[in-house]
Order: C-alpha cells, then sequence, then structure tokens
C-alpha cells in the first residue's frame, strides 16, 4: 500500500447475541469451573506477519472485509524531527489477505520519514466499492484532516478523496476493557461481569452471577489481580480473556491470556497478548509481544481451535 500525494509534514496521532454454546453448557461450566490459577497447557499459536511495528491499542485492534478474506490492522513508528529531535507517532493502516498471508503495506519504516498519520477510529469499508477509508489524525483541532481511500486487493495504495459514502461501515467493537467499562457498548460485555474479590482475586460471572471463572494471586507478595480484557467469539462459544498480576512493589508480572471454550480450567496462550479480536468462532487473532531473539515489538498471531458443534 503506497500513499500517494502525502502531505510534506506528517501531523501527529495520537455480536449482539447471547452466549449460545458456552451458556448451553453453563450448568456444567459452573459446576466444574475453576477456583484457582492452575496454568493449563499453551497453546503457542503463529505470527502472521513478520513486523515489530504492529499498534496493539485500536479498538477493534483488527477488522476484517465483509468476506472476511481480507484484516486490517495498524502499525505505528516514530518520525525524529531534524531540527529539534523530537519524536513524532506515525500510524498507518495495513491490510493482509489471511489466507494466503499476503500483506500490503505502506512503502515502510524506512521510506515513510514524511507523510500523514492516520486515525484508527475513523476506519471504515466501503464494501459495494472493495476499499476502505481512513482519514488523517492531527493534534490540532483546527487542522485540515483530509480522507484517503484504499482498495482492497494486493495493489493497494491510499489516495486522497471525499469523505466516505453514508454506507461506509464501521467496524464494531468486540472487545470489553476494564477502563472503559462505563462506555463500552452492553452488546460487547455478552452477559459477563468480572468481579474483584478483595485484591487478590479476579472472576468471570454470568450476569445471573454464576461463576464462570476464577484466579487468585499466584505470589504472596501479589497485592492486586486483574483482568484488563476480554473478547467473545462470534457465536458466543469462546471466550479469550487477559489477566494482571501486580506485586506489593509495584512491578507487574508478565500479562497472562486464557481461552475459555470447555468446562474446567481455561487454556493458557503463549506469551503476552494485549488485545484480541475473533475470526468468526475457529481462529483467534491476537496482537502480542514478540521475544527479542525474533526482532522484539508486537506483531500479530493466530490461534486456530477446531470447529464447534453448536
Amino acid at each position: 500500500m503506497s500513499i500517494l500525494n502525502p502531505p510534506q509534514s506528517p501531523s501527529t496521532a495520537r455480536h449482539v447475541g447471547g452466549c449460545r454454546g458456552l451458556l448451553l453448557g453453563a450448568a456444567a461450566l459452573l459446576a466444574t469451573a475453576c477456583t484457582a490459577s492452575v496454568d493449563a497447557p499453551d497453546r503457542a499459536g503463529e505470527w502472521l506477519v513478520d513486523l515489530g511495528s504492529v499498534y496493539c491499542s485500536p479498538l477493534p485492534v483488527v477488522s476484517f472485509s465483509a468476506d472476511r478474506d481480507w484484516m486490517l490492522f495498524w502499525i505505528r513508528y516514530f518520525h525524529a524531527d531534524a531540527d529539534t529531535s523530537r519524536r513524532s507517532p506515525i500510524t498507518s493502516p495495513a491490510l493482509l489477505e489471511v489466507e494466503g498471508r499476503r500483506l500490503v503495506l505502506p512503502a515502510g519504516p524506512a521510506d515513510r520519514v514524511e507523510g500523514p498519520s492516520f486515525s484508527p477510529s475513523s476506519l471504515c469499508w466501503d464494501d459495494a466499492g472493495q476499499g476502505v477509508f481512513v482519514r488523517t489524525s492531527s493534534q490540532r483541532g483546527d487542522a485540515e484532516r483530509p480522507w484517503y481511500r484504499a482498495d482492497i486487493g494486493p495493489n493497494s495504495e491510499l489516495v486522497p478523496v471525499a469523505e466516505p459514502p453514508e454506507s461506509c461501515r464501521r467496524p464494531p467493537e468486540v472487545e470489553w476493557q476494564s477502563h472503559r467499562e462505563v462506555v463500552i457498548p452492553a452488546e460487547v460485555r455478552g452477559g459477563l461481569e468480572v468481579v474483584r474479590d478483595g485484591s487478590r482475586a479476579a472472576e468471570l460471572r454470568l450476569g445471573d452471577g454464576g461463576l464462570l471463572v476464577r484466579h487468585e494471586a499466584r505470589s504472596s507478595l501479589s497485592d492486586q489481580v486483574a483482568i484488563g480484557s476480554y473478547a467473545w467469539s462470534d457465536s458466543r462459544i469462546r471466550l479469550a480473556y487477559t489477566l494482571f498480576e501486580e506485586t506489593s512493589w509495584r512491578f507487574g508480572q508478565p500479562t497472562r491470556s486464557f481461552i475459555l471454550e470447555k468446562p474446567g480450567q481455561p487454556d493458557l496462550l503463549d506469551g503476552q497478548v494485549y488485545a484480541f479480536a475473533w475470526r468468526g468462532d475457529e481462529e483467534l487473532i491476537g496482537c502480542a509481544g514478540r521475544p527479542r531473539a525474533e526482532g522484539g515489538g508486537n506483531s500479530l498471531k493466530s490461534w486456530r481451535f477446531e470447529a464447534a458443534d453448536l
């Protein structure tokens, strides 16, 4: 994905439904749900792209074309001003053909020392026209923020355009985050509640109070255990969530992430995963930290699951 006629100076950036499959087995799940934190076998997953600059903060962290064949995510790197040495973030969209793992990117960090930064919240999909619209970002409220459009395909490039059509589809929020509890749409919660039992235990419960999973501090020095975010698969038969644990001197243990898909203990995902999005019920996409031996930074990872008998 290349950008046609970028400005000379970059701007700086900053299902609905019931719980269905999982809740159909709620009685069994409630009877056998874990009551302590015991690590289950790891799920390693596989890296989707060879990048260390994937931006994990947007909600959703990735979104999909109507046919689910293409996935859009965000990369972020920094431009250092030659005069002031101030480093400004440049955020850009990237397209991936999911099954073929064909990556369509802007010119890349080495070539994008100048040019616009884009706002992830502006993204919308032009399903009829087979394209995406994104808008530039700016720190100044009165600054112009032009729109750009890119075709969905291997030869995509961002070109300046007018505003997107009214039919342009904005991706729904698919992930609950604890610090956004008061503003997150109710349907994203999927009938779940995060309950703190003191400061050293955290639970996920159904709307009727039934316990799904409980995690307790693994260290006697820990003084806070919290569930930071969770995301339902499309049919609400699988649940991905993150768990944070903080020690008494304010050092956090590595973030752990889990999949809950059957009665009993949830499965522990390998590594540190910061944000989730589901592609249907059988594939989980996560923005995860890469080991230093593999280049470091954050990248996209995929976990696949067997089709469920709904």
